[in-house]
Formats: C-alpha cells, sequence, structure tokens
C-alpha cells in the first residue's frame, strides 16, 4: 500500500478520500473558454450538420443546442437568471434565436465570452461551474450526435465540470440524508459526497471522468445508474439522480427514460 491508501474489510485498498472542491474562479471561466473553442472548432464552416438531430436532446437539433449555448451567455451577461435550467428558460433562447446560423450563433458566442467573464468574477461562487458544467456537457451531447467524442478526460474542463457535479452530489447527499457515497474519476481523485458519520466506505464508484459527467449530469438512464460497478448497493442513493437533481435545476437536468450509448 503507498501512503495514500488504506485496507478495506474485503482486502482491497482505497485512496484516502477528500471533500468536493470547486476550482478557483478564473479557472471556470479559462474552461468555460475552452469548450467555446472547441466547439466552434468543431462546427465552424459546417453548415451542412446543423440539422442533425442531438439523441440527449430530444426535440433539439446540433443548431438549437448551440443557440440555447448562445441563449445562455447571453442571459448571463443580461442577468436573465431567475428560472435558469427551466425548460422556458431554454426555449426561449432557442426560440429567440431561431433563424441564425451555426457560424452566426457561434460569432454571437464569441463576442460574449469575455462579458461572462466579467459578469461571473461577481457571480455567486457555483454559477460559474455550473455554466462550464452545462457547456461541456452539451459539448460532448453534440460530439456524441456527430460521432466525433473529442477529449474525455484530463483537462481543466472536467476538473471545473466535476468540481460542480461533486459540489452538489454532496449537497444533495446531505440533504436527502442519503448514503454516503465516495467518487473516484482520474481528474478529481476519490471525493467523499456526503457526512463522514453516515456508511463511510460501504458504497463507492469508479468511473472515468467522462462517464461521471455523463452519469451525474442527466445522461444515463436509471437503468444504466443500476448497471455502473458500484460497490454497494445503490438503491438508496438513487433519489440524488432521480428527485434532488432535477428538483436544483429546475427540472432540466434529470436521467432520461431510454438509454444513451455513446
Amino acid at each position: 500500500m503507498t501512503f495514500r491508501e488504506e485496507q478495506r474489510g474485503d482486502g482491497t485498498c482505497a485512496q484516502h478520500s477528500h471533500k468536493p472542491r470547486l476550482p478557483p474562479t478564473p479557472d471556470a471561466t479559462t474552461a468555460y473558454h475552452i469548450v467555446y473553442e472547441r466547439l466552434d472548432a468543431l462546427l465552424r464552416g459546417r453548415g451542412d450538420v446543423e440539422s442533425l438531430p442531438v439523441p440527449a436532446c430530444p426535440g433539439w437539433s446540433i443548431r438549437e443546442t448551440v443557440a440555447h449555448l448562445v441563449g445562455v451567455a447571453q442571459d448571463v451577461v443580461s442577468l436573465n437568471v431567475e428560472d435558469k435550467a427551466a425548460d422556458s428558460w431554454t426555449q426561449a433562447q432557442v426560440e429567440r434565436l431561431a433563424g441564425h446560423s451555426l457560424d452566426d450563433l457561434l460569432d454571437q458566442w464569441g463576442h460574449t465570452i469575455d462579458s461572462v467573464a466579467s459578469t461571473l468574477a461577481m457571480a455567486p461562487e457555483l454559477s460559474a461551474r455550473q455554466l462550464v458544467f452545462d457547456a461541456l456537457t452539451h459539448e460532448h451531447d453534440i460530439r456524441a450526435a456527430l460521432s466525433e467524442s473529442g477529449s474525455r478526460t484530463g483537462d481543466l474542463t472536467f476538473q471545473v465540470a466535476l468540481g460542480f457535479v461533486t459540489t452538489m452530489g454532496d449537497q444533495f447527499i446531505r440533504q436527502g440524508r442519503l448514503p454516503t457515497l465516495e467518487l473516484t474519476t482520474p481528474t478529481i481523485g476519490t471525493v467523499q459526497l456526503g457526512p463522514p458519520d453516515s456508511g463511510r466506505g460501504q458504497l463507492a464508484l469508479q468511473l472515468s471522468d467522462f462517464e461521471a459527467l455523463r452519469s451525474f449530469g442527466g445522461r444515463r438512464s436509471v437503468r444504466q445508474l443500476l448497471a455502473l460497478p458500484w460497490r454497494g448497493d445503490p438503491a438508496p442513493v438513487l433519489p440524488a439522480f432521480t428527485k434532488l437533481l432535477p428538483a436544483f435545476t429546475n427540472d432540466g437536468v434529470r436521467p432520461p427514460s431510454h438509454d444513451l450509448f455513446e
């Protein structure tokens, strides 16, 4: 065993866990810019793909998904965030940007980047990280629609997005009095979600950065969530995915009714 490991009752070794960590706001704004640049490089000049459906966002095309991302940036700058993540909020973004080409949407998004960064510097701590989580989630929604996977681990975008995911997961588990969960990914290490005196070590999950983002971000069905490589019974912690996450996001993020394969 290394100095960072301990012996479990079943004879295996586990890393010492730590509390969720939110990267600083400058890291979050940099990560947001990275997602924009990747999507611009992926989609610029590809008007032929703008009508392709996005399976992770039923009813939306690639163009409409980008319109949502642009609309979010505009709403952040204008402080129109009272109903953030609600279906009515996102649909209003898509509708007001209807008729704009993919390249035009990318231009509009690029023009707001600096203003978004300035706004987030004064925003509540979670807001910038949530913005990165949403943008990175939709980047991979779009990549899945194109069958062009891109980077799925090891960069600042995952560090920020998973920092948000685990911080919220910790709050959900504490508020719902659910069993403590130890989540391990390559980028964030082993993170303890929930209080230390609530069955620590009895429920654990080790995933890739990408699978953690998709599983904890409303992109895996309940059947797929149950099929993850859990150590322990995941059933008691499922309300964090099916009830508390939707409640926090104005019902904007919840497990899909169908399996999503990427």
